[in-house]
C-alpha cells in the first residue's frame, strides 16, 4: 500500500455543511431586489461543487441571463450571512482533521469564492491544520487545474483528493490523483473505489498503517491561497 503524501478536501458536502445560510443570504438578496423567486436549502445543497454564477444559472433559470446587479447582490447577502452564522461541520471533522493534521499535509480544493473559502477557516476553527489551497474564486480555475497547481508546487506524487460529487471525481482522475468519496455528502459519483460513510471512517482508513513515526508538515498553517 502507497500511502498518499496529501489529502486535498472539497469543502461543501466534504467538511462542512453551509447551505442554511446561504439560503438565507440568497433569499434576503431577491426579496431586496423584488423578485418573486426563492431558493430552498436543498437546492443549494445539490449545486454543491458548481462555481457560484453557475450555481445562479442553474437555481434561477427565470433570471438568466443573471445581471451584474444579481450577482453581486446574492453575493454580499450570502457572505453575511455565512459570517454571521457559519456552517456546521459534518460529525467527526474536526478531531478527524487534527489527527490527519499531524500526519499529512492537508490542502482545500473547491469551487468557491474566495471570501468564503476564508470564513471556512475562520468559522470552522481548522485553520493552523492547513498547509494551503486554492479555489475558483482566488484562482479562477477548474479544480482539476487547481489540484495540478498544488501538487507542481507542493511537489506531491501520491495525493488524495476528498469530495462528494461527479465533478469532484471527475477532477482528481484530470489531475492523475487518487480519490476519495464521502458518502455522507450531498452528491453521487459513479464506481468509486474508496468511499466512506462518515468522517471517522475516512479518518481510521488513513491513519491506518502509518510508520511508528509521523511524518513531518509540509508548512506549520495555512498560508493563503496557491491559484494564479
Amino acid at each position: 500500500m502507497i500511502l498518499p503524501d496529501a489529502l486535498i478536501f472539497d469543502l461543501d458536502g466534504t467538511l462542512w455543511d453551509a447551505a442554511e445560510a446561504t439560503t438565507r443570504g440568497w433569499n434576503r438578496a431577491l426579496e431586496e431586489m423584488g423578485a418573486r423567486t426563492r431558493v430552498t436549502t436543498a437546492g443549494i445543497r445539490s449545486v454543491a461543487g458548481t462555481p457560484f454564477e453557475g450555481c445562479v444559472e442553474i437555481l434561477l433559470p427565470e433570471l438568466r441571463p443573471p445581471t451584474e446587479a444579481l450577482l453581486r447582490s446574492l453575493d454580499v447577502h450570502e457572505k453575511a450571512a455565512i459570517a454571521e452564522a457559519g456552517g456546521t461541520l459534518f460529525p467527526g471533522v474536526e478531531p478527524g482533521v487534527r489527527m490527519l493534521a499531524s500526519v499529512y499535509p492537508l490542502f482545500l480544493v473547491s469551487n468557491c469564492q474566495d471570501w468564503y473559502l476564508e470564513l471556512f477557516l475562520a468559522k470552522g476553527g481548522l485553520r493552523d491544520c492547513f498547509t494551503g489551497g486554492d479555489c475558483n474564486g482566488l484562482s479562477g480555475l477548474p479544480k482539476s487545474g487547481m489540484l495540478l497547481g498544488l501538487a507542481e508546487k507542493y511537489r506531491l506524487k501520491h495525493a488524495v483528493y476528498v469530495g462528494d460529487t461527479q465533478g469532484d471525481q471527475d477532477a482528481a482522475e484530470g489531475a492523475g490523483m487518487g480519490f476519495a468519496f464521502a458518502r455522507y455528502g450531498f452528491g453521487s459519483v459513479t464506481a468509486p473505489v474508496l468511499s466512506f460513510d462518515s468522517f471517522g471512517e475516512l479518518t481510521a482508513h488513513f491513519m491506518a498503517g502509518l510508520p511508528g513515526e509521523t511524518t513531518a508538515r509540509a508548512s506549520p498553517a495555512y498560508g493563503g491561497g496557491d491559484g494564479g
